[in-house]
């Protein structure tokens, strides 16, 4: 466990690097700059002024994904710099907020292998961040056992999968597969930041539970009406973290949205997130995955807020994405000519 004083001589440098980069995130009356733009080349120019600076000089045609590719690059190099300079126990927990990442990339690769896309043209999509020695060595496989077994054997994800190696993955549906790695993924990741204890439990352990809750209130939702899913393996798809431990049993019984928002009654936070007067936006009903996706800016702005814990780290890299998601969003209003709804965006500054 790190004292204030050990944090400082240990982190202290690299903490200060994050909360630099902090102060680089856009702030309103840039974003506002950004929806006034009418082609992607203005909106090249705006951003040459905020923290992105030249980013984009050496790109010809510019395209959503041009930009957003180009803003994940610089986000890969501002987290693998300080990865470079970190020691245990936080190139530990630096590893960790990765691991997500390759979760979803495999995931990625496995939806191509089922649709019989082109995995290597998928491999080129995937988040960078997710990226491991041995990825690329899935798309040798014939089916999806096959590159679970390669994942197993050759990544630092394969103790998530550990959990479920009686399974018959061919069988099983992507989403039901997502749930279980992701299940495992923040059990593990919680009993990391427990075993570091201190101010970095104290933070990341309620962050973690929260993701946790909206794991399993997305699963139930999803997952309503479908008959030939039992609520055991419901149940199954439920960490046993967070504060909706308790009712899991009940959840996991849920048949429709009603009866969700029924057993969600005494948890306010999770409640108001189905009351749909509160969730409208340009006329229309927000999805549950904007609400949560509101809800945790400022989760993930408080964490970053507080000093000498490793929350900085993960609220930034979650708090960058976002921002590089809302430049696509902008990027694709402007392109396809949605200027009425570009301000729908996240908004993650204040």
């Amino acid at each position: 466990m790190r004292s204030m004083l050990n944090f400082n001589v240990h982190e202290g440098n690299l903490e200060a690097i994050v909360h630099g980069y902090k102060n680089g995130l856009l702030r309103p009356e840039e974003y506002n700059n950004l929806c006034q733009c009418d082609a992607l080349v203005d909106l090249k120019a705006q951003l040459q002024v905020t923290e992105y600076g030249n980013f984009l000089q050496n790109e010809g045609v510019l395209t959503s994904k041009v930009i957003c590719d180009k803003a994940l690059e610089k986000l890969l190099g501002e987290f693998q710099e300080i990865r470079d300079w970190s020691e245990a126990p936080l190139s530990q927990f630096l590893d960790f907020i990765t691991y997500e990442y390759m979760i979803n990339n495999v995931l990625k690769l496995i939806a191509a292998k089922r649709s019989g896309r082109d995995s290597l043209e998928i491999l080129y999509k995937c988040h960078p961040l997710g990226t491991f020695n041995g990825i690329s060595s899935m798309l040798a496989a014939s089916t999806v056992d096959e590159m679970f077994e390669l994942v197993l054997i050759d990544s630092p994800i394969g103790k998530f999968f550990q959990c479920s190696q009686q399974k018959d993955f061919d069988e099983l549906s992507l989403e039901y597969i997502r749930g279980l790695l992701q299940k495992g993924y923040l059990e593990a990741f919680y009993d990391f930041c427990l075993s570091v204890g201190g101010d970095t439990a104290t933070v990341m352990c309620p962050v973690l539970e929260f993701e946790a809750d909206r794991l399993v209130i997305t699963v139930t939702a999803n997952t309503c009406g479908m008959r030939d899913l039992q609520s055991a393996d419901r149940r199954k798809l439920y960490p046993n973290i967070g504060t909706l431990v308790d009712i899991h049993d009940d959840l996991a019984d849920v048949e429709n949205e009603e009866q969700l928002k029924d057993r969600l009654k005494r948890f306010n936070e999770f409640f108001e997130l189905f009351d749909d007067s509160k969730g409208m936006e340009g006329g229309n009903k927000k999805s549950l995955e904007k609400r949560f996706v509101e809800k945790t800016v400022q989760i993930y702005r408080d964490a970053l807020s507080k000093q000498f814990q490793y929350g900085v780290f993960y609220a930034y890299v979650k708090l960058k994405e976002l921002e590089i998601q809302n430049l696509q969003w902008i990027s694709d209003c402007i392109v396809q000519n949605m200027k009425q709804r570009v301000h729908e965006y996240v908004a993650i500054t204040g």
